[in-house]
């Protein structure tokens, strides 16, 4: 019998080079590792280069699918054969255990098949007319990713020495490209995620103060995606001071270990330079010492929900017509007065257009309502900044104001009533272009408005008394002010 055969090193060095710069250059990483496999099967004068990835392995087996092949032509071509998809190869021989072994401490192992031990292995190798082979683990991050394999059936070759060191190196390239294709898949699954979700991912070292911000939100901030340094002070700039000032109580309170997650919404200046809302997403780590080492999360766009928050809030309550408070919109504001209230006096003023029907009735309905929208205008006009002017449905307004005395909430009813009767209302009514002139009246009825812990009970005793004294200034000719304690 002949001598084995030993490949050309430097053809399979000049092999490597080529395929190298296939893994570079190719599109996608798989076609770089089909030039490379050529160039080295090519080089090396073998029938078959093949790799297998490892699925899983378990004490009984390997599981295993054939997904690169090589062929010097097509009478070698094996990856198209059922039993090599996804087939589980078991350990019951010695030697293949042995060889299983050293693949996963990512140690190469050469064979040729005449002098292999009877068995599994050599069974297999002569079943597919396999003369001698070379194996040589594919290691990623550390772990037996796969295998690359040369197969030759016409020669026994000897791959020890520069040879077998080439496809060493053909391996690790390999590896290398897996490894970027996998930084790359996760790199795009988390550029999708942030597209998606309108976020960015943030981390904060608190012993150094170094920041570390994705592209996503770097480009979000007005930077660029690949920005080498964005310093801490930099980066809470972008944020409301008042924002500022929770975000560092936060990250005091995680040094305190009082939280170590928590959501907060802040405003950010972003790329436009407009501010936008932002849910912060904080989340703590400690180190072994227990102190706070860093913390990192998410920086979530939430501008959309808080435009769809305020118009749902605006809708429950406000008057879509007039743009005033409701109902509801006025409780909820007697809620935050009672809160905040000292001793100061309020008052509630009901204020009702006189002889609206008839305005309606000659008119029409539309008509109406523009009155309604430019009476509440002037309503407004004649309140102070801190006055409440709500509708309570119809042609009936309700004004609160306090930190007042008696005669000046009258004064105020007055101005009121001034402000809506001293100048007509202008408008069309029907397909009349020419403008009408509509003089308007109000009465007004004032009571006081106790803020008490029962406010509902304190409302509708307020309600009650100032319809009361509106319906008193009715009875007097209406186009006047009338407030529940005159007699």
């Amino acid at each position: 019998m002949p001598a084995p055969f030993s490949p050309d090193a430097p053809s399979l060095l000049n092999a490597l080079a080529v395929g190298s710069r296939a893994l570079i250059d190719a599109h996608f990483w798989s076609e770089g590792v089909d030039q490379l496999l050529a160039a080295l099967g090519e080089a090396s004068g073998v029938n078959r280069v093949w790799i297998f990835q490892t699925i899983e392995r378990n004490p009984n087996g390997v599981l295993q699918d054939f997904v690169f092949e090589w062929a010097s032509s097509s009478h070698y071509r094996e990856r198209t054969q059922k039993r090599f998809r996804f087939f589980t190869t078991l350990i019951d021989d010695p030697e293949y255990e042995e060889m299983v072994n050293r693949r996963e401490r990512g140690d190469s192992h050469t064979c040729i098949t005449s002098q292999v031990d009877l068995g599994s292995l050599r069974d297999n190798l002569e079943s597919q007319s396999i003369l001698s082979m070379v194996t040589v683990p594919i290691m990623v991050d550390g772990q037996w990713w796969g295998t690359l394999g040369f197969d030759d059936c016409e020669r026994e070759v000897d791959w020890e020495g520069a040879g077998l060191q080439a496809l060493v190196i053909g391996a690790e390239l390999i590896a290398s490209a897996i490894y970027r294709q996998q930084l790359t898949r996760r790199q795009r699954q988390v550029d999708l995620l942030q597209q998606v979700a309108a976020c960015g991912t943030w981390e904060i070292n608190t012993r150094s103060g170094a920041t570390w911000c994705s592209s996503a939100l770097l480009l979000s901030l007005g930077y660029p995606g690949d920005y080498a340094r964005l310093p801490l002070r930099r980066l809470l700039a972008h944020a409301m001071p008042t924002d500022r000032l929770r975000v560092f109580g936060l990250i005091r309170e995680c040094q305190q270990r009082l939280q170590t997650q928590c959501r907060i919404d802040v405003q950010l200046r972003v790329a436009s330079g407009q501010w936008r809302w932002h849910e912060l997403v904080m989340e703590s780590y400690y180190s072994d010492d227990g102190y706070l080492a860093r913390i990192g999360g998410l920086v979530i766009d939430i501008s959309q929900r808080k435009k769809s928050e305020e118009q749902a809030w605006a809708a429950a309550e406000f008057d879509a017509l007039t743009g005033t408070r409701n109902r509801r919109g006025l409780a909820n504001h007697l809620a935050q007065l009672n809160e905040q209230a000292e001793a100061a006096a309020y008052y509630l003023l009901m204020i009702d257009i006189d002889y609206f029907k008839h305005i309606n009735d000659r008119y029409g309905h539309p008509a109406g309502d523009t009155l309604l929208v430019e009476m509440a205008k002037r309503v407004h006009e004649a309140l102070r900044p801190e006055d409440c002017l709500a509708r309570f449905g119809g042609e009936e307004f309700a004004v609160t104001a306090g930190d007042l005395s008696h005669q000046q909430v009258v004064q105020l009813g007055e101005r009121i009533r001034q402000r809506v009767a001293q100048q007509p209302f202008y408008l069309t009514a029907g397909d009349s272009q020419v403008p009408m002139m509509v003089t308007l009246t109000v009465s007004v009825g004032i009571a006081p408005l106790a803020l008490t812990s029962d406010l509902d009970h304190s409302q509708a005793v307020a309600v009650a008394q100032a319809d009361q004294a509106l319906y008193a200034a009715k009875e007097a000719g209406r186009n006047r002010v009338v407030a529940h304690w005159q007699p």
